[in-house]
């Protein structure tokens, strides 16, 4: 952790649960000649609703190297210290501290600080303020023992923000105080989590193998609700045989208080538990897998009848060509427990009082091939097919935005409401990386959407696919470049009007999102380290969210001290 080297621009909100639309198994390459082979399990395609978190435009993510076979291990620091500063009067700083790992422990600490002031052109031509800011602090440490490491960590973090946005022609001072309830009002996530494993070490196939943990976090925020989820869980292997049995276990306990509940419809408190065990069997040869098992969700709500549930879990591998050529084909199911955390991590600009039920993919099917086009080049390919039950969709409520002249009460929101339906989602994924020589490397990640709603009339702000492409280039042992390319395909908002209006509501083709990022870094020395980050290089203005435009052109420059 001491010697992690990464600025963001923005800090991810981790939501548990959470669908990513990405391949997690690829066999990734580096620029290196050799790769070390690795057993890989077969990747879940999930579908989510695209999102970003405070900081609204991308950041530059290189391709993860893989470790040559044999390679000497560096001699470790003791920290890191990196300082930055962009436009949007945006400071940087990030510190990180790690004692000299012995035999029997490991500590360290983390601290970070990104923040951004100035104002931000919204479509409209409007100038608004929209200050945003990360702040986050971690203590961690691991004991090992003979056959377990005990590890644990203790975290804080707070983001801030305001809801700056809001969509149609531009109002003037006065109309917008009278129209937009929360247009300037200003917002903060503050977020306290322990997080505690007791996991083995094993040597041989046969041993016993266990992972425990025990995970509680306590969030505030500026709107006044509180949420605090304990998880207590278990993951259970042991060898019988040619068989391997496999046990995943977890129980949750989930409170939340200042909320509209959904059922109720008064502002107060809501406490659900939530308990899942999957046991499955799995069958491994040198050339093939086959995993089959069973997941039961057993949910119990106090404000709601409680329920059952049961999710298929299958998997199957066959490579007819060894580190060439694997087909794999699989099918699950889960249930996504929407927590006041995980929607707001979603999109932060929601209804701050939101009560979103949790939503259920009753099965996924999938099917493709990975492998290796050459020594170089690594690819995987798949299609999925999804079953999602009360999956939810933002969108906007308002009235006579259009007509500021019109007579009577008038109201435009810029937090978002949201609407249910039934969907069935049909996904073809590819990725493919390719090491053009020892010290350059491309990597190219694709999805495809296709929505098949059963009552809306379309799957609101959802893209139809999208595209990143980056490089990692290091002409000297000095230098060393990267660039990302983001393409996220048009999508279509929905302005809605309450039942008891006489209006139509208003779909809004939001723009399609073409964003291009570079990254430079210059090795002084051994221990100083400078850097540059430049975003949006395109200079162009789109929305991630109805109405909320992302920044324009930004820059961090700074530089690191390892120690």
């Amino acid at each position: 952790m001491a010697q992690k080297d990464t600025v963001r621009l923005r800090q991810e909100v981790e939501v548990t649960k959470a669908y990513q639309p990405t391949i997690l198994d690829a066999v990734k390459i580096n620029d290196i000649p050799k790769i070390k082979p690795e057993q890989s399990e077969l990747p879940t395609f999930d579908y989510s609703i695209y999102s970003k978190p405070v900081f609204s435009t991308f950041d530059v993510t290189p391709v993860t190297a893989a470790k040559m076979v044999g390679d000497q291990r560096p001699e470790m620091g003791n920290g890191l210290l990196k300082l930055g500063f962009g436009n949007y009067l945006s400071p940087y700083g990030e510190f990180f501290y790690n004692a000299q790992p012995d035999k029997k422990s490991n500590f360290g600490m983390h601290f970070k600080h990104l923040s951004s002031s100035g104002d931000i052109s919204l479509l409209n031509g409007d100038f608004v303020k929209a200050p945003q800011s990360v702040n986050g602090a971690e203590l961690f440490g691991k004991r090992f023992f003979k056959k377990s490491t005990l590890s644990g960590s203790l975290a804080y973090d707070r983001k801030a923000f305001n809801y700056y946005g809001y969509t149609g022609d531009r109002l003037s001072d006065i109309q917008k105080e009278q129209m937009i309830p929360f247009l300037g009002d200003k917002q903060y996530f503050s977020k306290g989590t322990l997080d505690v494993h007791l996991k083995s070490e094993t040597l041989s196939g046969d041993d016993f193998t266990y992972d425990f943990g025990v995970n509680y976090h306590y969030l505030t925020s500026k709107t006044g609700q509180k949420e605090g989820q304990a998880i207590v869980s278990a993951d259970l292997g042991k060898k019988f045989g040619n068989m391997f049995g496999i046990l995943n276990f977890s129980m949750i306990s989930y409170n939340a208080d200042s909320i509209l509940s959904r059922i109720s419809h008064t502002v107060g408190g809501k406490h659900q538990m939530l308990m899942n065990i999957s046991p499955s069997v799995k069958w491994q040869s040198q050339t093939a897998s086959f995993q089959a098992g069973l997941t039961t969700t057993v949910v119990q709500d106090d404000d709601t009848d409680g329920g059952i549930y049961f999710y298929p879990k299958v998997k199957a591998e066959w490579s007819p060509v060894r580190q060439v050529l694997t087909l794999f084909v699989g099918a699950d199911g889960h249930m996504r427990h929407n927590t006041w955390s995980t929607i707001a991590a979603e999109n932060p600009y929601v209804d701050p009082y939101h009560d979103v039920k949790n939503s259920r993919t009753q099965v996924v099917v999938s099917g493709g091939f990975k492998g290796k086009l050459s020594p170089k080049t690594n690819f995987v390919a798949e299609t999925s097919y999804s079953v999602v039950k009360d999956q939810h969709f933002y969108v906007l409520y308002g009235t006579d935005i259009y007509n500021i002249s019109a007579v009577g009460p008038r109201s435009l929101n810029n937090t978002f409401d949201w609407l249910y339906d039934d969907v069935n989602i049909f996904k073809i994924s590819g990725e493919v990386l390719h090491a053009v020589s020892d010290n350059f490397s491309l990597h190219l990640l694709g999805n495809y959407y296709s929505y098949n709603m059963k009552t809306l009339e379309k799957a609101w702000q959802m893209p139809n696919f999208d595209v990143t492409f980056s490089g990692v280039y290091k002409p000297t042992d000095q230098l060393k470049f990267s660039a990302d390319i983001y393409v996220i395909g048009s999508k279509t908002a929905l302005l809605s009007e309450p039942i008891s209006s006489s209006k139509p509501s208003m779909m809004i083709e939001m723009d399609p999102i073409i964003d291009l990022n570079v990254g430079g870094e210059y090795q002084f020395s051994d221990k100083i380290n400078f850097f540059v980050k430049l975003n949006n290089l395109g200079f162009q203005k789109y929305e991630q969210w109805l109405g909320y435009t992302n920044k324009g052109f930004n820059t961090l420059v700074g530089a690191s001290y390892k120690f």
